[in-house]
């Protein structure tokens, strides 16, 4: 449920900014700026809750055990 709600919020964030980019006026030929600052700092924060994800992913017991049981040869599962 948790997982489901992070999702939304996750989605609606990046759904508004790309609402936002969208509605924002054409650079002028030549700008030297090659991505926007709204871009730059919206790709930065899904990639720190992607890492943030996969960091309580991996130090969750439960993910630990069954990663273990899935690559054990030995493990009748896998025979």
């Amino acid at each position: 449920m948790r997982l489901l709600a992070f999702l939304n919020a996750l989605l609606t964030g990046m759904l508004a900014t790309a609402a936002i980019a969208q509605n924002a006026p054409a650079p002028a030929e030549g700008a030297g700026e090659p991505i926007s600052t709204l871009m730059f700092f919206t790709f930065g924060a899904a990639l720190a809750i992607a890492i943030g994800a996969f960091v309580f992913f991996l130090r969750s017991r439960s993910n630990r055990a069954a990663a273990e049981r899935a690559l054990d040869p030995n493990h009748p599962a896998n025979n």
